[in-house]
């Protein structure tokens, strides 16, 4: 049950990263709602201006008390009203100004508590209003002169010119609340799409959706330190060998290096391709940490930049650009690749980094003198880790998936299309040896995951059993430890 609510707990945290990603757009449709809406209201905004009067209803008989006024006033409003509202009373006003027809609404009401009739006029404008009701004070007593018998009809107060509308426009009102159900509504419908989405959001969708397994998971690291660096876009190295780097996500990639360590003694794997199904997946990232683990093993290890169309691998390391050698460029000019393995004091391995883009790159991939320059590293390296391009719509992956012996496809959570990260498993599958599994990557998880680095989403102690070789016995993993240094000494 627990397990249950953490993975529904991971997956609004899909949505709000979702959405996060996506504010802009939200923000965007907010805008143009604002902007639609003023012009809009713009457009139908109509000023009316209103003219009003009061009436005082008395009797012709003086010495009627004020309660009998007020009783008047009540029996009589109806009737004023229909004088008033009457098709004859307007007729005779627009006659009498020269108007086609009477152009304006005529609201009738009585003063709460008072003998008091307020009569009003409505028209498109002041002028328009306030002869409208001169019209009607000057022709009504002509037309209810039958009707209100001994009610009189005092003015109490002349009809006034209508200086201002009866409602201004409210642009800035208006902007605002389209703004707010904009956003809103994209909001909305982006969270959605979210939840719509065929991406691998949790643990349990790895395994029920991914044709592999998973060999290890990787909790979401913070790009920038602080608000200065997110606003100057300068992201930190998420290199295990940074003090910002987690302790969970350290763990996590110890896990990674021990099954990996299990697979270079007992299955034979001198070459490990990692990639993933598209790019922004983080590959480049746990090819550059499972290097500096494996070294730190004491053993020889060479990280080969697998894209040669790009140059992402030196941007990700502390080597001077002047000093190291471009792959590349050696490979497309015909040159020995060997020359430009490049030894990387601080992490204490090997590298070839690519300065150039390569114009044929999957031509030079499958060259010759590529496949010779790998048999020849398999002899002199422990390790040759090759961080290769991403799947989707690029072929050199599956020329450097040949030279492989085992391959990892990190998956971003929530990111790729689980059609498209299946297609890239049998890819791997087809052309190279095997895949070891997926290294589920950027998991935003519980919070005892993201304060401490273990609990919910490390818990595969240290999973030997996850490969595509099947599960192995206890006494090899205990060897397995005991060789690595990493448990018991001997």
């Amino acid at each position: 049950m627990e397990r249950e609510t953490r993975q529904q707990e991971i997956d609004i945290y899909c949505i709000i990263r979702d959405v996060f990603h996506d504010l802009w757009v939200a923000v965007a449709i907010g805008i143009s709602a604002a902007f639609l809406a003023y012009i809009g209201g713009r457009l139908l905004y109509q000023p009316t201006y209103t003219s009003r009067t009061t009436f005082v209803v008395s009797s012709r008989n003086g010495s009627t008390g004020a309660y009998a006024n007020l009783t008047k006033t009540q029996k009589m409003t109806e009737v004023f009203r229909s004088v008033m509202d009457s098709n004859v009373l307007k007729k005779m006003v627009s006659d009498g100004l020269g108007m086609d027809s009477f152009d304006g609404k005529v609201k009738i009401k009585v003063v709460p508590e008072t003998n008091l009739l307020s009569v009003s006029v409505t028209a498109d404008s002041p002028e328009t209003a306030l002869k409208l009701l001169r019209g009607m004070l000057e022709y009504y007593p002509e037309v209810g002169r039958n009707v209100l018998g001994e009610v009189v009809m005092e003015i109490f107060e002349k009809p006034g010119y209508p200086a201002a509308p009866d409602q201004v426009f409210r642009g800035k009102e208006i902007m605002q609340k389209a703004f707010l159900i904009g956003t809103a509504v994209m909001l909305i419908l982006l969270a959605m799409l979210s939840c719509l989405k065929d991406t691998v959001k949790n643990e349990k969708e790895a395994a029920e959706k991914l044709d592999t397994t998973l060999f290890g998971v990787l909790c979401h690291e913070r790009k920038y330190r602080n608000i200065r660096d997110f606003l100057k876009r300068k992201k930190k190295k998420i290199v295990i060998t940074e003090p910002s780097v987690s302790f969970g996500y350290t763990e996590a990639m110890k896990k990674m290096r021990m099954k990996l360590l299990y697979q270079v003694r007992y299955e034979n794997v001198k070459v490990i391709l990692v990639t993933s199904a598209a790019p922004g997946e983080g590959k480049t990232t746990v090819a550059v940490n499972l290097a500096y683990l494996m070294a730190k093993q004491s053993r020889k290890i060479l990280l080969i930049e697998g894209d040669i169309k790009n140059c992402e691998l030196l941007k990700r390391l502390p080597l001077n650009p002047k000093q190291a050698a471009d792959w590349g460029g050696c490979l497309a000019e015909g040159g020995d690749p060997e020359e430009a393995v490049s030894y990387l004091e601080k992490y204490g391995y090997s590298v070839m980094v690519n300065q150039t883009k390569a114009v044929h790159a999957t031509e030079l991939l499958a060259s010759g003198r590529m496949e010779e320059f790998v048999a020849q590293m398999r002899r002199k390296m422990d390790l040759i880790i090759i961080d290769a391009p991403p799947v989707y719509k690029r072929s050199d992956t599956e020329v450097l998936a040949g030279y492989a012996d085992a391959s990892l496809l990190v998956v971003k959570q929530n990111g790729t299309q689980v059609k498209y990260i299946n297609d890239a498993i049998d890819l791997l599958n087809d052309y190279g040896k095997g895949l070891l599994g997926c290294v589920f990557n950027d998991v935003m998880s519980g919070k005892g995951s993201l304060v401490s680095g273990y609990g919910y989403g490390y818990g595969y102690g240290y999973g030997y059993g996850y490969g595509r070789y099947g599960k192995y016995d206890s006494p090899r993993r205990e060897t397995d430890k005991r060789e690595s240094g990493y448990g018991r000494t001997k």
